[in-house]
């Protein structure tokens, strides 16, 4: 990851060039004749290529020359991030007259650790610089120590190409520029990162020829779902989230080229964020399976296997992030490994997400043990009482206090605004509980285990029965966003229930109340729904979960709205994110929105500490087109169910292409009719795949046909025994 000025220049603060959570370029200045040249125009090519031109006015005295009025001489700075950074320097002389300059980097590494943390002062360290005159190259070496552990870091600095030769100067390396008329004088240099003892080096022929990176970039680009729409801004917010999730790809947990996941965003939350990357890849699923089946590897080989009270461990628990700075390897903090979450563990429940995408009953099969030992987990430690519901505490003293959904230290409040303390059980992480049961009865069902799968699905039956009345505020019509110690419940007014909407663990007979207390004024901000009521004590419209607006949850709360037939909510929701995108440079959501209302500011607010790109915000605008149009995939049926399409008044035509289910592919236009509805049309299909429309599971007012008798007629009679079974406690439908 890099960091720099607009004219490419670091110089302090949080700037500097990162390679697995350390800054292993802190300075980097390029001077000629000791002047910074003018910064004329920068700009990213790519994601990971970014070019700059700079100029150095050399004016002459009048037009009679040969040195002229305008003349300058031209920098031209070119870069490729990845294993480290590689480098091309241009310089052209647009003159009549020779140039004879000094160009100079200032260069420095301190190899400061990406997490800024009150213990990055105890350790003791050393760097070192050396030149080597022969290999032409500058390196840094740093060695850390603390407590008994140690932690060896390099970055070096190798001229692989220059005009002139280099020299070493005190705080960097010096070229001699000899240019003549119109002369032109070039040179490409490697920053190499030192990791576990190898050298990591970067494509300095990338410059001249298409990188590895590129050309799977280009055949991802071909492959993946496309999406047109007579919406500019609609259109433009699908491209750019698409483009955002691959350019957070986490290239060194990389399973397969096809098998990738993506980093949590940028500039803070780079390495392994498991329930992050979990719920982009799910929510992305529409562009395609790829980031599903890297992250479900990834995440499965970092299952806990052993208890750490530092490191929040136990047995079977998925891993929340993963660091490999300096504070992380020397153990000053715990993130090396660190799994203070409750939520990456039920998340694993994309498993069955990814197998109704692409009907892989291989991936079952491969990550069955993980999945199980996931929920053994949550049985056994997730749920402390015994009483049914998942509580977490925190045992590491450099752990995270909330390890719900909203992981902050003060997320959780009282109606008064006191905090609550631990431990807590939050109502979203139920229902992700009760899914990721009834979710694994259904793999075990496919799998050919009917046995298991009974007692998954009598354990999500019993959590269910008990869910409602532990949470339901009647005075309220909706529910407490927890319990607290003493198993009372936390009547705060928060986001939080939207996921049990989503999940599908909300009676029909109180979902339209749920839906329409997310959607009050107080919680609505306009933009999206914010994180806790305005009418709370505690509400900040920019504190992080204490009244933000967040897209990821807005994406999943759209989800909910679909299933359970809330048009008018779904419709007044995507409306206001997609009109809060327009807003944005280069249509992307950030991270996190202010809470301010529309009738406070014509603008939507940021949150000041907002990664952008974030994956899962990326990923929203995703799963926002996939609701809209009701596009839900049975890939092991050979089915496209698509539930109730309705488009807004604004968005009168939608056409998916290349949308891959299972091993075929399908192209769909969808358009409006005056009469609000929506109709769909298969302009292109390659490979067995049936398109049915289905009405809502949940539909808070049915018409005409029911959803189950829509699904026993569609879809089961197509899919023979046990398959059927399976998705039958997938779409929760009655035998």
């Amino acid at each position: 990851m890099l960091l720099a000025e607009a004219d490419g220049s670091i110089c302090g603060g949080a700037l500097g060039l990162f390679d697995y959570d350390t800054r292993i370029l802190s300075k980097h200045r390029l001077l000629v004749d000791d002047e910074p040249p003018r910064c004329d125009t920068s700009a990213a090519v790519e994601s990971d290529y970014w070019a700059a031109h700079l100029t150095v006015a050399r004016p002459g005295r009048d037009a009679r020359g040969p040195r002229l009025p305008q003349d300058v001489l031209e920098i031209e700075i070119r870069r490729r991030v990845g294993h480290g950074m590689a480098e091309q320097l241009i310089a052209r002389n647009n003159s009549m007259s020779a140039a004879d300059v000094t160009l100079r980097l200032e260069l420095d590494a301190d190899f400061r650790d990406a997490v800024d943390h009150q213990d990055a002062a105890r350790y003791s360290r050393t760097t070192t610089r050396n030149w080597e005159l022969h290999a032409r190259a500058l390196t840094f070496d740093h060695h850390a120590e603390w407590n008994g552990r140690s932690v060896h870091r390099a970055t070096r600095i190798r001229v692989v190409h220059a005009d002139s030769s280099p020299s070493d100067h005190d705080d960097g390396i010096e070229f001699p520029l000899a240019l003549p008329p119109q002369g032109t004088w070039t040179a490409t240099l490697a920053y190499d990162s030192l990791v576990d003892g190898r050298w990591r080096t970067s494509e300095t022929a990338a410059f001249e020829q298409a990188s590895a990176r590129d050309r799977l970039r280009q055949a991802w680009r071909r492959r993946r779902t496309q999406m047109k729409a007579a919406h500019p801004t609609f259109a433009a917010a699908y491209e750019t989230a698409a483009e955002d999730l691959f350019a957070l790809r986490a290239w060194e947990f990389d399973a397969a080229p096809d098998a990738w996941m993506p980093n949590a965003g940028v500039p803070s939350y780079t390495g392994v964020f498991g329930r992050d990357s979990l719920a982009a890849a799910w929510q992305g699923a529409l562009i395609g399976a790829d980031m599903l089946r890297g992250a479900l590897t990834r995440i499965a080989e970092s299952q806990a296997h052993d208890d750490s009270a530092w490191h929040d461990r136990e047995p079977g628990k998925m891993v929340h992030e993963m660091r490999r700075g300096p504070l992380s390897e020397l153990e000053l903090i715990p993130h090396r490994a660190y799994y203070g979450t409750q939520t990456t563990s039920a998340m694993f429940v994309a498993l069955s997400e990814y197998w109704h995408w692409t009907g892989d009953t291989a991936a079952l099969r491969q990550h069955r043990d993980a999945a199980i030992a996931a929920l053994e987990w949550a049985r056994r430690y997730g749920d402390r009482d015994q009483d049914g519901f998942l509580e977490y505490e925190r045992r590491s003293p450099c752990g995270l206090k909330n390890h719900g959904w909203k992981d902050s230290d003060e997320a959780i409040r009282y109606p008064d605004g006191r905090i609550v303390e631990n431990p807590i059980a939050t109502i979203e992480e139920q229902a992700f509980y009760w899914l990721a049961r009834q979710r694994m009865a259904e793999m075990l069902v496919a799998l050919g285990d009917p046995g298991r799968a009974d007692e998954f699905a009598e354990r999500a039956q019993r959590l269910r029965a008990q869910w409602h009345d532990a949470f339901w505020m009647p005075e309220e019509g909706f529910y407490a966003i927890a319990l607290d110690p003493r198993k009372q419940r936390v009547a705060s007014i928060a986001s939080n229930p939207g996921h049990a909407l989503a999940a599908g663990l909300v009676p029909v007979a109180h979902a339209q109340q749920c839906a329409d207390r997310l959607m009050a004024a107080d919680m609505f901000s306009g933009w999206g729904i914010r994180t806790l009521s305005r009418n709370h004590p505690s509400y900040n419209p920019l504190a992080y979960h204490l009244g933000t607006v967040w897209p990821v949850e807005n994406a999943t709360f759209a989800l909910g709205f679909k299933r359970y037939g809330l048009d008018a909510q779904l419709e007044q929701l995507v409306t206001g994110m997609i009109d809060a995108v327009a807003h944005f440079d280069s249509h992307r959501l950030p991270e996190a929105l202010g809470g301010h209302g529309r009738e406070e500011t014509p603008v939507p607010t940021l949150y000041p500490e907002s990664n952008a790109p974030q994956a899962w915000s990326a990923s929203a605008v995703v799963q926002l087109v996939q609701a809209l149009l009701g596009i839900y995939p049975f890939a092991p049926a050979n089915v496209i169910a698509l539930v109730r399409p309705r488009l807004p008044e604004w968005l009168p035509t939608v056409t998916i292409r290349n949308l891959r289910v299972g091993n075929a592919t399908i192209s769909i236009r969808f358009e409006r009719q005056r009469n609000g509805s929506t109709m769909f049309d298969v302009i292109d299909k390659s490979g067995h795949v049936f398109v049915v429309e289905i009405p809502p599971p949940q539909d808070v007012d049915p018409a005409g046909q029911h959803w189950n008798e829509a699904v026993r007629t569609w879809l089961l009679e197509r899919v023979p025994g046990r398959l059927a079974s399976a998705l039958r406690l997938a779409l929760g439908v009655s035998p």
